[in-house]
């Protein structure tokens, strides 16, 4: 029972410990930053699936960076975002009806076909979550592109903000769900010509969205995807895929930030662990010790003493007035595992109970004083009633 008491002690103390540290890192959302990953292979299709209305997905499956459209709102009354679907089907030239696009090819073969092998254009930069004064928390991405190559003055980037689950008041379920879309131009379609540009997304914006990075700071990705041709090219092709999921508190801290933390919950693990192995110790070193009247007179208490994983010795015995002990008291040893059984002779009995001090002394526990009991043989009770004084090394008897 004492080792749970310490073991759940140590829980406590370390759960104290992480609160902390765990609650900054989730409550904390101000300069939140997280560098734009490389590029995907440009094996890596971008799949675009257009739901029907009953929010199943239509079209042959593929692998690759899936992103799911909803364009059924208004015809449903789902809460879910429709206008960036509807303008995507717009963008694309769609019809409107349930489908999926290959790196916005309408089959799979053209898609594959179309793929560029190389790396056309390099972004690289931040995504971060800036605290804005009315305290929400709105989207700052400040980038660098550069094209490698001489690219279509058509060329376009769109920024897609996606959900990773979702689920609309009506309990339809999807994957990937996209929140909002950012199409951006106005950068530099020149070979080696860097353009640096901050692409800011406001916290109403993403409020209108259904986005809340506070509220729900994880399950969230965001993907550049650059469409258009090379220079002279007229066709509406993907020419570079960059995806990564949305920055969370942890993507700002350094191996410094869990250096103190780490090193209490070591020290306290020790001390922990340290305090529960003596109590199992101490619990398994313990002896057993049983008294019983065996005769009223002359009267007389029998005592059997069982040894734990410690040897142990008794070095007194003691009884308070009116009961008097006829003789003395040997120092006993008795072997770690063993038993051993004695005899307590009193001089005559007594009407009120018998209290009896034993001096105990355990290797490697220390010396205490155990504390008995017994109801008076007159009332021919053979219950003890043990109390056990806390050890203390070098007690009296």
């Amino acid at each position: 029972m004492r080792a749970m008491m310490i073991l759940v002690i140590g829980v406590l103390l370390l759960g104290t410990l992480i609160a902390p540290f765990s609650e900054a890192a989730s409550v904390e959302q101000t300069g939140i930053t997280k560098a734009i990953p490389e590029a995907q292979l440009p094996s890596v299709l971008l799949v675009e699936s257009f739901l029907n209305p009953q929010a199943e997905r239509v079209g042959e499956s593929a692998e690759g960076i899936h992103l799911t459209w909803w364009p059924w709102s208004d015809e449903t009354g789902s809460n879910w975002p429709d206008d960036d679907a509807k303008a995507r089907i717009g963008q694309l030239g769609l019809s409107g009806e349930a489908g999926t696009l290959y790196n916005g090819q309408i089959d799979l073969q053209t898609a594959n076909a179309m793929k560029f092998q190389t790396l056309l254009i390099e972004l690289e930069g931040t995504i971060e979550l800036v605290r804005e004064e009315t305290g929400d928390v709105s989207l700052s991405i400040a980038v660098e592109l550069t094209p490698l190559v001489n690219l279509s003055d058509s060329t376009i980037v769109s920024i897609f903000i996606s959900e990773d689950r979702s689920m609309d008041h009506h309990g339809r379920v999807t994957e990937h769900l996209i929140r909002d879309m950012m199409p951006q131009v106005g950068f530099s379609v020149d070979a080696n010509n860097t353009t640096k540009t901050t692409w800011k997304v406001p916290s109403a914006h993403l409020a209108a969205a259904g986005i809340d990075f506070e509220e729900q700071p994880h399950g969230w990705h965001i993907t550049f995807a650059f469409f258009g041709d090379l220079e002279g090219g007229e066709e509406n092709r993907l020419l570079g895929l960059y995806h990564t999921a949305a920055p969370t508190s942890w993507d700002s801290t350094t191996p410094s930030d869990f250096f103190v933390p780490l090193f209490l919950l070591l020290l306290c693990a020790v001390v922990a662990s340290g305090a529960v192995m003596g109590s199992f110790k101490r619990e398994k070193g313990m002896p057993k010790i049983d008294a019983q009247w065996t005769s009223n007179e002359p009267p007389s208490i029998q005592f059997r003493i069982l040894a734990g994983t410690q040897p142990l010795s008794l070095t007194g015995c003691t009884t308070v007035d009116p009961w008097a002990i006829r003789g003395g008291f040997k120092r006993v040893n008795i072997p770690a595992g063993r038993s051993h059984e004695f005899a307590i002779r009193f001089k005559q009995a007594e009407a009120e109970d018998c209290h009896i001090s034993l001096s105990v002394e355990v290797e490697e526990l220390g010396a205490w004083t155990q504390y008995l009991r017994l109801a008076s043989p007159h009332e021919a009770l053979r219950s003890v009633e043990v109390g056990e004084h806390e050890p203390s090394s070098g007690e009296d008897a």
